[in-house]
């Protein structure tokens, strides 16, 4: 599919996969919100007694947001996931879990299996903080050096909170989307998961040896912004998050490069 697109283009293309997969549907949705694991997804349903796949395909076109959705029967009447080796299932499920480029935990892993235990730890009583954090200019990183150099810059920086933070029950970093990296810590106050962080960040390199192309130093530095629980009402993920990236929004606005906390 190109780039840019119109509806006329997603309903001709809606039209000529209906040779191809037995329904198809096109309808308007919410406007997109630009998480990477949100433009396609693969559903399998158990329909009259049989297995269909379903792909869910999001794209903006026309100011509006639209779905795309596809299905088609699979051969047999067993799911997928009933087919598998319980060693195949826990493999799948580590890899739902993680970002396929940077190899940290992705979105869905912090926003259901994270989320839950951030929120268990404010009902017990316990400490918990989160901290967003986004490489500074990355839209203009791109225009200069590229797509592949981004990716190997994203890999670069996933890896140095990953040094620290890598203890799935209590230590996690995710990426998030683009340039977006949570970082959850349980049984830490904001104050003390922002003090371990500016102090990791000092020590961390500032530029990023690439090896797409000629091999090149890519300068960059992040901006942060983090919370806890104890600076939120609402002791719920949600609440975290936005009071996160509105620091992280104002440490930007402040010329990047720094961390808020408060």
């Amino acid at each position: 599919m190109k780039k840019e697109c119109t509806e006329q283009d997603l309903r001709e293309l809606a039209r000529s996969a209906q040779a191809v997969f037995e329904a198809v549907t096109l309808t308007e949705a919410p406007l997109c919100d630009g998480w990477q694991d949100d433009g396609l997804r693969v559903d399998y349903e158990l329909r009259n007694g049989r297995v269909d796949c379903v792909l869910h395909r999001r794209v903006e076109a026309d100011g509006k947001c639209w779905e795309l959705e596809m299905c088609a029967p699979l051969a047999g009447n067993v799911l997928p996931e009933e087919r598998m080796t319980p060693r195949e299932r826990e493999l799948c499920r580590e890899d739902m879990s993680h970002d396929f480029l940077t190899g940290v935990y992705n979105r869905r892993y912090l926003e259901t299996v994270f989320a839950q235990k951030l929120e268990q730890c404010a009902a017990q009583g316990r400490k918990a903080a989160v901290a967003l954090v986004s490489i500074d200019n990355g839209q203009k990183l791109r225009d200069t050096y590229g797509q592949p150099v981004m990716d190997q810059l994203h890999c670069f920086v996933g890896n140095q909170w990953k040094k620290s933070f890598d203890t799935p029950a209590t230590r996690v970093v995710c990426r998030l989307t683009g340039s977006i990296f949570a970082v959850g810590c349980l049984d830490a106050d904001g104050k003390q998961l922002a003090e371990e962080m500016q102090n990791l960040y000092q020590q961390m390199p500032r530029e990023c040896i690439t090896t797409t192309g000629m091999m090149r130093r890519v300068p960059f530095t992040l901006s942060c912004g983090a919370a806890g629980l104890e600076d939120v009402s609402a002791k719920n993920w949600q609440a975290l998050y936005e009071l996160c990236d509105a620091r992280l929004r104002e440490a930007q606005n402040a010329g990047g490069d720094q961390m808020r906390a408060e």
